[in-house]
């Protein structure tokens, strides 16, 4: 039988969510459009040329955490669909899979060889959340975590905003970037990945009562809805892949057309733009399918 390690910290998170999602008790219930965006796939970012020659290791520790055995590390074996199982069933419940205290800074004058620092952006579970100062989850943190313990280094977590992750690693203050981070070809000029280890899609969450996608079944005619929207705000997180669907793409990678239709809010995080889509102020939010999964059944939950 598989096993993996984790620890759920359920009370805290509950605190947390009740005033995160309050501002959503009075609004409206939502309904994700389960119909698939886009087609990308998530690696880990590692500095160009691969200075602290990471890659290998990494690539082999992706390659059997994505297999059907797993990944065996001292005794216990690691796997990504079982972290993904982990993480969706303990959002459902408003609750947390913690890969335990970590540091958030290498201490001063120590020797870095021995520390594996990773730049993310904790507001995008399943991969990645905030759970207190120095205490993340997700699944991203969870590889993180084994990444560490199989290179016999200790995990440093610099928590930042999206579009800072890559600076952290361009600078050379992470050794790898970890953040539900979309493989493109313009990354790929300035920064090496590993190997994908989860492929995902941009999907569409509006209001229950909205009947706009009713009956859509393909991306085209989702676009085509989108194409005949007017006057219609609509809301995406920063720097992420589902503001690029909407606002169109020159130079990301993405080659998305996008919608000049349309009046693209850009948000901090997924859970702002839904939060706003619930109380009415835009008329649909896109986003990464598992993210604005979890995010809408919480809001909706808290409702």
């Amino acid at each position: 039988m598989k096993k993996f390690f984790m620890a759920l910290v359920s009370a805290l998170l509950a605190a947390i969510l009740a005033v995160s999602f309050s501002a959503c008790s009075s609004g409206k219930s939502l309904k994700i459009i389960d119909v698939p965006l886009s087609d990308e796939d998530y690696g880990i970012a590692v500095q160009e040329g691969d200075p602290d020659g990471l890659l290998t290791k990494i690539n082999e520790i992706v390659t059997k955490v994505n297999s059907a055995e797993g990944y065996e590390f001292e005794g216990t074996t690691y796997s990504f669909s079982a972290w993904m199982d982990a993480e969706s069933a303990a959002a459902t419940d408003n609750e947390n899979i913690s890969i335990g205290t970590v540091l958030t800074s290498v201490p001063a004058g120590a020797d870095e060889d021995e520390y594996f620092v990773v730049a993310t952006n904790a507001e995008f579970p399943p991969f990645e959340y905030r759970i207190s100062e120095n205490e993340f989850g997700g699944v991203d943190m969870q590889l993180a975590s084994l990444i560490a313990k199989v290179l016999g280094r200790t995990l440093v977590i610099l928590n930042t905003d999206f579009d800072a992750v890559f600076e952290e690693l361009r600078l050379g203050r992470a050794n790898a970037a970890m953040a539900g981070i979309t493989i493109t070809d313009i990354r790929e000029q300035t920064m090496d990945f590993s190997s994908p280890y989860y492929n995902s899609t941009q999907m569409i969450a509006v209001a229950s009562d909205d009947t706009t996608f009713d009956g859509c079944t393909t991306e085209e005619q989702v676009v085509a809805k989108l194409k005949e929207l007017t006057g219609v705000t609509a809301g995406a997180a920063r720097g992420q892949t589902g503001y690029y669907y909407l606002y169109g793409d020159n130079d990301g990678g993405y080659g998305f057309e996008g919608f000049s239709n349309l009046t693209v809010s850009p948000y901090r995080s997924v859970l702002a733009a839904v939060q706003d889509l619930s109380n009415g102020k835009v008329k649909l939010v896109c986003a990464d399918k598992d993210t604005l999964s979890i995010t809408v059944t919480n809001v909706n939950n808290a409702l």
